[in-house]
C-alpha cells in the first residue's frame, strides 16, 4: 500500500497588500508519497514559497487541509506544529539560517538540544553528520569562516539531525554558483536515494528540478494540470 506522508486539500491562502487582496494560493491539492523526491517550479510569485511554508507548519493557510501522516496541521495549537516541526521536519532555505555566533556543530546540535536529546548522543550524531556532509574538519568553524555551499552543508547536516520524515528545502542552491550548486543537490539527491527521506524542494533551476521524481508546475497560486 502507497505511503502518502504528505496531503494538501483545497488549500488557500490571501493576504492584504497595499490595500488589496492577494490570493498566494488558490485551492491546492497535492499528494506526496513517503520517500519521494518533489520539485515545485514556476514563476516568482506563483506561490511555491508560501506553499512551502504552509506544508512545514510555518504558515497558517486561509482554508483547507495539510495532513502530515494524517495528522491535519490545521488543527494544532502552534506549540503542537514546533513539536511536529522538530521531531518530523527538517528545513534547508536559500539563506541557509545559520546562527551566526554558534560554531558549525553546535548549528547542527541545536535542533537535538531543542528535542532534550542526551549529550553524548548529540555529540557523536552531529560528528557523523558533518562526517556525511564531508565537513568533518569544520565542525569547530563559525558561519563567517565558511563558504556558501559549506554554509549549506551545515544547513542540510542541521535538517537531518532529529531524523525527519521530510525534508523541505526553498531553493537550497539559489546563492551558490553552479559548481557548488550541483555538488550540493547530488548530496541532496544521495540522501534521498541511499536515506529515503521525502524530500520537498522549490526551485528555479531547471538542471535542479530535473533530478527530482516528479516534477510539480505552478502558475497563478494553482498547480498546472
Amino acid at each position: 500500500m502507497t505511503n502518502i506522508i504528505l496531503q494538501t486539500e483545497n488549500l488557500t491562502k490571501s493576504y492584504p497588500l497595499n490595500g488589496v487582496e492577494v490570493q498566494a494560493l488558490r485551492g491546492v491539492n497535492l499528494s506526496i508519497i513517503s520517500g519521494e523526491f518533489v520539485s515545485i517550479v514556476g514563476p516568482s510569485g506563483c506561490g511555491k514559497s508560501t506553499l512551502l511554508s504552509i506544508a512545514g507548519g510555518l504558515m497558517k493557510p486561509s482554508s483547507g487541509q495539510i495532513l502530515l501522516n494524517g495528522q491535519d496541521l490545521t488543527r494544532l495549537t502552534e506549540q503542537e506544529k514546533a513539536r511536529l516541526r522538530r521531531e518530523h521536519i527538517g528545513f534547508i532555505f536559500q539563506s541557509f539560517n545559520l546562527m551566526v555566533d554558534l560554531t558549525a556543530a553546535e548549528n547542527v546540535e541545536f535542533p537535538m538540544v531543542l528535542a532534550n536529546r542526551p549529550e553524548s548522543e548529540r555529540r557523536s550524531w552531529v560528528q557523523e553528520l558533518l562526517k556525511r556532509v564531508g565537513l568533518a574538519d569544520k565542525a569547530n568553524h563559525l558561519p563567517d569562516e565558511l563558504s556558501g555551499g559549506q554554509k549549506q552543508r551545515v544547513a542540510i547536516a542541521r535538517a537531518l539531525a532529529n531524523h525527519p520524515d521530510i525534508i523541505f528545502a526553498d531553493e537550497p542552491t539559489g546563492n551558490l554558483d553552479s559548481s557548488t550548486a550541483a555538488e550540493i543537490m547530488d548530496l541532496l539527491t544521495d540522501l534521498n536515494h541511499k536515506d529515503a527521506v521525502t524530500l520537498v524542494m522549490v526551485t528555479h533551476a531547471p538542471d535542479d528540478a530535473a533530478r527530482a521524481h516528479r516534477m510539480i508546475h505552478m502558475r497563478d497560486g494553482q498547480i498546472e494540470k
